[in-house]
């Protein structure tokens, strides 16, 4: 009890402390405005189209097997999981007023184009691949990694076919 009456007395004892508490919580009010008032988020939104992101990754497997020695004539189906999406970025406000908090969004353009912050591309879950040559097993090696170097996927979601 006594070291509490020795705080009290040291803090009344310095000059102008009611400018430096006022100060302080003016200090705080300020930041506490500012961190809630403008936040920049991102939300996921216009699906863009897997088929066609799919087709264009089956041509371009085409092109690039075909080249390959020995292989042949190609043809080449990609199945996948989840649709590809593009992410936009948005502005969040929020504002208080009373005890009710309302919070918007708004799209961010730029030259009034939306923001673009990322395109997400459809999870790819297997290749099947027929091609003339796939019966030499070196041919169908080097048609496994190719596939799997270009897509990014497991060995195992491979199957090649002649």
């Amino acid at each position: 009890m006594g070291k509490i009456k020795n705080f009290v007395t040291k803090v009344k004892s310095i000059k102008n402390i009611e400018l430096y508490l006022a100060l302080a919580l003016a200090l705080v009010v300020v930041l506490l405005a500012f961190s809630n008032s403008s936040n920049v988020g991102k939300i996921s939104q216009n699906v863009f189209s897997s088929q066609s992101y799919i087709a264009q990754m089956e041509n371009k497997l085409v092109t690039v097997l075909g080249n390959i020695e020995g292989c042949g004539k190609v043809n080449v189906a990609i199945s996948y999981a989840t649709d590809g999406e593009k992410v936009y970025a948005y502005e969040t406000t929020t504002k208080q007023d009373g005890g009710v908090v309302v919070q918007t969004s708004s799209l961010i353009t730029l030259k009034g184009e939306p923001l673009l912050v990322q395109t997400i591309t459809p999870q790819i879950l297997g290749v099947v691949v027929v091609a003339d040559g796939a019966s030499d097993p070196l041919v169908r090696y080097k048609i496994k990694q190719a596939v799997v170097t270009l897509l990014d996927i497991d060995i195992c979601c491979v199957q090649v076919f002649s």
